[in-house]
């Protein structure tokens, strides 16, 4: 688990303190995780499965594609084979909190963003 951990953070282009901040734990904590010396909870694993858009089974190392990963299409990827490595690492963190935003409540999150923006 703990090779995967780390590969999939760097492939989303994020340092161990974003992850850890999107956590809410210290840096070395996450540290810990991705060198072996201690092992995430089953509900710290599930949040960093919606954070990599990855299954269980494919952070913990028993599946070797990822099932979950899909590329959207949009404007953008048409044009752009990877848009959001494009995206300051504040929108990138922003995509990723938006994961975490359970389904029935990612409206609700995107309109208050659009008043936000409104507001600026």
């Amino acid at each position: 688990m703990k090779d995967r951990l780390k590969k999939v953070r760097k492939e989303h282009g994020l340092t161990q303190e974003d992850i850890a901040k999107i956590l809410g734990v210290d840096r070395t904590t996450y540290t810990f995780y991705e060198t072996g010396k201690t092992s995430p909870s089953i509900s710290t694993l599930i949040t960093l499965s919606n954070i990599y858009n990855c299954t269980l089974g494919y952070l913990a190392g028993v599946e070797e594609n990822n099932p979950r990963f899909k590329r959207v299409q949009t404007d953008i990827s048409l044009a752009d084979p990877d848009p959001v490595a494009r995206l300051s690492k504040e929108e990138q963190l922003a995509v990723l909190y938006f994961r975490l935003v359970p389904d029935e409540k990612q409206d609700e999150a995107l309109d208050l963003l659009r008043k936000i923006g409104r507001r600026g």
